[in-house]
């Protein structure tokens, strides 16, 4: 990601932190829910808690799919690739020491990090080839499906894909829910 300083020593959320912030009873429930769950209720699920089902439901797609078929490192790869073309500061920060403890070498998260695939001849590749063409061009070309494919097989292809999709969504909630928390350096600041 780009170089970036804190636009503020406390960002501001959108969105109540507490259970008991929360306006309605099903509300409440759902944050304990997913609180039990995870041990906590991550940045992602807040803007979600306006309608409670959405935030169960995504909250079981989520640990659905990062318990899958499909390697960590891999899904770390993906996490970045969206942070980074999202603009997400929040999801790339969460997310780089997690994808070097899944085994992606710094190089990679470098690569990442300026718009680029990481190149590992493998699985990793595979699949930022197949997020690039599925969220860029918008169309997956056969080569670039039958490498995933064979890399992933049936149920990981459709991981895959589902998984892109979270990783969007992710980007998309967490950049409402904390609006403006990084300046780009050299950038003037928007209020």
């Amino acid at each position: 990601m780009p170089e970036t300083t804190p636009a503020s020593p406390h960002a501001v959320t959108r969105f109540p932190a507490t259970a008991d912030a929360l306006r309605s009873a099903e509300q409440r429930a759902a944050y304990d829910l997913i609180g039990r769950r995870r041990g906590r209720v991550p940045a992602p699920y807040l803007p979600l808690l306006g309608s409670p089902r959405i935030a169960d439901l995504l909250e079981q797609l989520s640990t659905e799919l990062w318990t899958g078929t499909l390697p960590q490192r891999v899904l770390e790869a993906i996490f970045l690739m969206t942070a980074q073309r999202q603009q997400c500061h929040h999801q790339w920060e969460t997310h780089a020491a997690k994808a070097l403890s899944a085994g992606l070498s710094l190089e990679m998260v470098e690569a990442i990090a300026v718009g680029k695939i990481p190149e590992d001849g493998g699985s990793v590749e595979a699949a930022g080839r197949f997020f690039l063409a599925l969220t860029e061009r918008h169309k997956v070309a056969d080569d670039v499906f039958e490498q995933v494919q064979r890399h992933f097989g049936e149920q990981g292809v459709a991981e895959l894909i589902a998984f892109c999709g979270l990783a969007g969504t992710v980007a998309l909630l967490l950049n409402v829910q904390l609006p403006h928390p990084f300046v780009e350096r050299g950038e003037p600041q928007r209020s």
